[in-house]
């Protein structure tokens, strides 16, 4: 059956269009792609939007039935691919790869800036060896791996990596002795929310406490199946419904004759949605497990060092220093981190007004939280809620 949004009258509208979109929608990515192009739609239309719930993420063929003015698609196969190309309607593509045979504006997420995310993530909560679990045999993975590979370099961080296959299920015997093999503390990146559950459930088969000694962190997010394992999962925040809502102004464009060249457009990750599979910090110091517990539990609060070195008893100056040495940036860059991922969130996640933003993450007014995130983010508060099609 064909599910879409309807506005009447519309065959008396010179811009009706009738658009298909190709995702899967069984999981919260297909389903928030569909939710972006929809925020479009009805913020351009009428336009009659196809979609199609059934349709399998490896699809090789168009569904029956299918007739569209253009098409936003997961175009996962060189198959699915040609029949697009065979059909003539516009596409772009929201796969998070590009696929042979199809020439078409792309629009997925920045893993440079995911990957960051991931190890910045780690080594704030005191890991200083990291690994990598995901799979090689679709392009993005390997690009994944590569980059944050990269990345832990960069930092003069060890790190190991696992590969798995189609079945990975079935490498359960082969998982738990490498996990048993890995240095600790560890963090892991796992790419896939499936592999990721399955990483857990091999650290309690080998009795390895998650997060305390092997903390993982997923490189995608659902609402529900994060938390389909103990512990549950953090993971890094991708912005599907900016990512529909960008394919469908640009499709809109194309349809409209503009002519798009067919490259990628990369948008960054919303942040990171942590949960007790990361909840540590692993800090031999006791002195600044102290201090940044503090920190992390007053970050929205007003305080000062002072309210700091009552907690913890030392100089100021040596506070300061050893913070830095242990952490790698100043109490008061962690302060600024802490409220400014609270602020990204709640811009697009709720619809509060901007001075109870700023409160919220303990900023008094509006204007000086406006002032950091500008100088973190190079954009404004009510920018960035705008560009991340936030509420």
């Amino acid at each position: 059956m064909l599910h879409g949004v309807f506005w009447s009258a519309m065959s008396t509208l010179p811009e009706t269009y009738e658009v298909s979109v190709l995702v899967n929608t069984s999981l919260q990515w297909g389903r928030d792609i569909v939710s972006g192009a929809l925020d479009y739609a009805y913020e351009m239309g009428p336009w009659y939007v196809r979609v199609y719930p059934n349709h399998p993420a490896n699809a090789m063929q168009l569904p029956a039935g299918f007739r569209a003015d253009g098409v936003i698609a997961n175009v996962n196969s060189p198959e699915m691919a040609q029949a697009l190309a065979d059909y003539g309607a516009p596409v772009v593509n929201v796969a998070d790869h590009t696929v042979e045979g199809i020439a078409a504006p792309s629009i997925r997420t920045d893993d440079n800036v995911s990957t960051r995310m991931a190890v910045d993530h780690f080594i704030e909560r005191g890991f200083r060896r990291l690994a990598f679990v995901g799979p090689r045999h679709t392009p993005n993975p390997i690009w994944y791996a590569k980059v944050f590979r990269q990345t832990a370099e960069k930092e003069g961080l060890p790190h190991a990596e696992f590969t798995v296959h189609d079945n990975y299920r079935d490498q359960i015997d082969e998982l738990v002795p490498w996990l048993r093999s890995l240095p600790k503390p560890i963090g892991i990146l796992v790419w896939g929310l499936g592999v990721a559950q399955v990483v857990v459930d091999c650290c309690m088969r080998a009795d390895i406490p998650v997060p305390h000694d092997v903390a993982v962190l997923c490189g995608s997010y659902d609402e529900v199946l994060s938390h389909a394992c103990f512990p549950a999962l953090s993971g890094i925040l991708i912005p599907t419904r900016k990512i529909g809502h960008t394919a469908a102004q640009t499709l809109h464009r194309i349809m409209r004759g503009e002519k798009i060249p067919a490259k990628t457009t990369y948008i960054p990750p919303l942040g990171i949605r942590e949960h007790l599979s990361t909840d540590t910090i692993k800090v031999e110091d006791g002195h600044m497990l102290k201090a940044i517990k503090f920190i992390r539990e007053h970050a929205y609060e007003p305080f000062l060092i002072d309210d700091i070195l009552r907690h913890v008893p030392m100089t100021r100056r040596s506070l300061e220093r050893r913070f830095r040495q242990t952490f790698g940036h100043s109490i008061g860059d962690e302060i600024k981190r802490l409220r400014i991922g609270k602020a990204r969130q709640l811009l697009v996640q709720t619809d509060l007004h901007m001075q109870e933003i700023a409160e919220a993450c303990g900023y008094a007014t509006y204007n000086h939280l406006t002032s950091v995130f500008k100088k973190t983010t190079g954009m404004s508060p009510r920018d960035y809620r705008k560009q991340q099609g936030g509420s």
